[in-house]
């Protein structure tokens, strides 16, 4: 036997050796709490929902599921937390795409990059998201919005929840798109009282809060993204009904929720974790839960989100630069 013949075989029989070592740890886990980084605070949507699927998620797994809120820079703040912690399956990552696609390419130095520092798991929901205005507003749908912003440059003010948030830069792509000029309101904390009082004229909200402010008559509803009308609103039309090419599939106006693990966490870890996340989802009370809140329940494979997560990121840096919308 030659020497590359015994080297071959020594490998082969070390690789045999570590197999089993492998699957027993795959097998075996979780046999400790997970971690779950939620970078929004406690109370608001994403992390409604980040607690309703880590509750199920720890029955199904047998070990605690434990929700870490780390707020703060449009999600940044536990965006870059996550991407550092260990790739050992105990330590996931609730993102949006606000998160995964947007802020990353506002901020001059996000010290994370979503395609390489994280590994789908699962698509949990889509969110619909809703143009709305003040009630005094003299305006009460698309057309007429759009045929005042033209007779009038400039006097129609949205409010976001800061420079480069979603809602912010959604507005900005709308209005290039639709040849009107709007004049931008950043706030930090939740704009919609001033819209509700006329401050301000027009915002973007999630479906979540834009439905109850809507049908109390605290302001209107002008159109929503997505490729269909959603049950809480089935007399809202969406923007494509407006104008087709506006907001095709909702990429512009929507969101997403999703749950991410560090790059270098086990496949076989990845492909357990999915598999239980997407019986949550399919659950009924689940269903009925998320679909109550305006939500869109998904539950997708792993690649599904990857895909999805790396075409919005890829979406929006063009985006942002044909915008020219930077933050320090």
């Amino acid at each position: 036997m030659n020497r590359r013949s015994m080297l071959s075989k020594a490998a082969l029989a070390a690789a045999c050796l570590a197999m089993p070592v492998a699957f027993a740890q795959t097998a075996a886990y979780p046999n400790r709490p997970i971690k779950l980084i939620v970078p929004f605070a406690a109370g608001i949507s994403p992390d409604v929902v980040a607690r309703l699927i880590a509750d199920k998620l720890g029955a199904a797994l047998g070990q605690p599921v434990v929700v870490d809120n780390r707020p703060g820079a449009g999600g940044m703040i536990g965006a870059v937390a996550a991407a550092t912690t260990p790739a050992d399956g105990y330590n996931l990552f609730f993102s949006v795409k606000a998160t995964h696609a947007i802020a990353p390419n506002v901020y001059k130095d996000p010290k994370y990059n979503p395609p390489r520092d994280f590994k789908a798991v699962s698509q949990i929901l889509q969110v619909p998201h809703v143009l709305t205005a003040t009630p005094k507003a003299p305006y009460n749908n698309m057309k007429e919005m759009v045929e005042y912003a033209k007779k009038n440059p400039g006097k129609i003010d949205f409010a976001s929840l800061g420079v480069g948030s979603q809602p912010h830069v959604a507005m900005e792509a709308w209005a290039q798109k639709l040849g009107i000029k709007l004049n931008h309101v950043p706030y930090k904390t939740n704009p919609s009282p001033d819209v509700m009082s006329g401050v301000v004229s027009l915002s973007v909200e999630a479906s979540t809060t834009a439905i109850p402010l809507i049908k109390s008559g605290k302001v209107k509803a002008l159109g929503i993204s997505g490729p269909q009308r959603i049950p809480g609103l089935p007399d809202v039309p969406t923007m494509t009904e407006f104008d087709a090419n506006l907001d095709v599939n909702g990429v512009i106006g929507s969101s997403w929720h999703g749950i991410f693990a560090p790059t270098g966490t086990p496949n076989e870890i990845i492909s357990k974790l999915n598999t239980e996340i997407v019986k949550i989802v399919k659950m009924p009370d689940v269903q009925a839960k998320l679909t109550e809140l305006g939500l869109t329940p998904t539950g997708t494979s792993a690649a599904a989100l990857d895909s999805v997560a790396n075409s919005d990121y890829a979406f929006w840096n063009k985006v942002v630069r044909d915008l020219d919308i930077k933050v320090d």
